[in-house]
């Protein structure tokens, strides 16, 4: 190896760390893995939400005055434009690849919670309905919240789209349709 008169005591030292400052600055560089996955699943509801807001246009305004009847009207007709809007649409569009870090959260939050506590949030879940993509939900089932603590460590939806359970499903549901948006299937634990 050539030696460096010039360099003063410990100028081995520097040069080592200045070879050594690539592979520092790549590592650096690297971007947290959950955090693309997250980013791209708000990305993914964004552009839903600005669709939908499109397909909205053109429909008769609703008003808290309205009559139910005026708001079923244009729930349904709304409904049918996403529809068609998102014909091709299938479960996993908008979770994608981020849907196993749900997974985990609500694992998790199942490892931490009492049985009670657990029995009660899932007491409240409709059970025999299926969650389906572009689908209505169900009419007559109870719209089970999700626990705070849970939604604390969701990522944050536009107020448009809310996170709801469905059977053992996670479910994303726009709320001004009322349809399924997408869902991640088995994503409620059975056991602990």
């Amino acid at each position: 190896m050539a030696r460096f008169p010039l360099l003063p005591s410990g100028g081995w030292l520097i040069i080592t760390m200045l070879l050594g400052m690539p592979a520092l600055a790549s590592a650096q560089d690297k971007v947290n893995p959950t955090a693309v996955q997250v980013k791209a699943f708000l990305d993914r509801v964004n552009a839903y939400v600005e669709a939908r807001k499109d397909l909205e246009k053109g429909l008769t305004p609703v008003s808290p005055s309205d009559s139910t009847n005026g708001v079923e009207q244009h729930t349904a007709a709304l409904a049918d434009r996403i529809r068609a809007a998102r014909r091709g649409a299938r479960q996993g569009d908008l979770f994608g690849d981020a849907a196993p870090l749900f997974k985990e959260i609500l694992a998790r939050d199942r490892r931490n919670r009492g049985a009670q506590d657990t029995g009660a949030v899932l007491e409240e879940v409709p059970s025999g309905s299926r969650p389906v993509v572009n689908g209505v939900y169900p009419e007559r089932a109870v719209l089970a919240t999700v626990p705070p603590l849970v939604l604390a460590n969701l990522p944050p939806l536009p107020d448009s789209v809310e996170y709801r359970f469905l059977g053992l499903s996670l479910i994303l549901r726009d709320r001004a349709s009322n349809l399924v948006v997408d869902f991640i299937p088995g994503a409620i634990p059975t056991s602990r």
